[in-house]
């Protein structure tokens, strides 16, 4: 007699080694990196730097971009498992709807503004930085890590069916606590924890970020700044809390009263 197929074991079996090979995406970029020597020897006086990673393989734990590639790979195998051996609580909270909002707003953050720097940024290479086989492998892991698994991100998302409301009305809030911390942590690491002071994205010096306004005067730097971020985090909370309760009324569960 034949087994019976068994869909939801074969997409089990895929959602974890999409989580296993994202995992590897980001540990194989990071163990990649090499000092770049050069970069000094061509710029000897520098003290300060954004965008690129010039000052360590740790560093790469300050992009955005990996935090959400590492959410969702640590998602994906965490739910895999939790189906494979029936872990109902684990599951449960995986599948609530503030959870899998919070997975996939990271990651269509990371798309957007990832495709919107690179469109502006005047050199075009979405990390195709030179003819090697290290820049081809950044570039692969580049395309791959933002758009391949942003879609794997966009289809688990609509997929899951969303298990139940949180009786914590707080979970709402929480990426609220979780980006304040990362600005935080990443200011502090990129302004004392390198051989030079480096950030990852420009919205971590206010002097750099008014610039790109024209604005020199300090002051004005810092209120642009913090105008910007506080328009970023509102349009953040904005789809995290949609998407949720897109998620809630899929499975006919009424949103919390926050």
């Amino acid at each position: 007699m034949k087994r019976k197929f068994n869909i939801k074991y074969f997409n089990n079996i895929f959602i974890l080694l999409v989580g296993i090979i994202g995992v590897w995406l980001f540990l194989s970029h990071m163990l990649h990196f090499s000092f770049p020597d050069y970069f000094y020897i061509n710029n000897p006086n520098i003290n300060f730097y954004y965008g690129t990673n010039v000052v360590s393989m740790w560093a790469d734990f300050s992009f955005f971009t990996y935090h959400s590639l590492i959410f969702f790979s640590l998602w994906c195998i965490l739910y895999s498992l939790s189906n494979f051996f029936n872990l109902k609580k684990l599951n449960n909270f995986l599948s609530n709807a503030y959870v899998l909002s919070f997975v996939f707003t990271n990651y269509l953050f990371t798309v957007f503004f990832y495709t919107i720097f690179e469109l502006t940024s005047g050199n075009i290479t979405f990390g195709l930085y030179a003819n090697t086989p290290l820049a081809l492998h950044n570039f692969g892991t580049n395309i791959v890590g933002h758009y391949v698994y942003f879609v794997f991100a966009l289809v688990l998302f609509l997929k899951i069916q969303s298990s139940s409301k949180s009786k914590n009305k707080l979970i709402a809030f929480f990426p609220i606590c979780y980006l304040l911390l990362y600005y935080i942590v990443v200011k502090i690491t990129g302004k004392f924890a390198y051989i030079i002071e480096w950030y990852p994205y420009v919205i971590f010096d206010a002097t750099s970020f008014g610039q790109i306004f024209g604005v020199t005067n300090y002051s004005w730097c810092v209120v642009i700044l913090l105008f910007s971020l506080l328009i970023i985090l509102s349009a953040y909370m904005f789809l995290y809390i949609m998407f949720a309760n897109y998620k809630l009324k899929k499975s006919k569960v009424a949103p919390p009263n926050a």
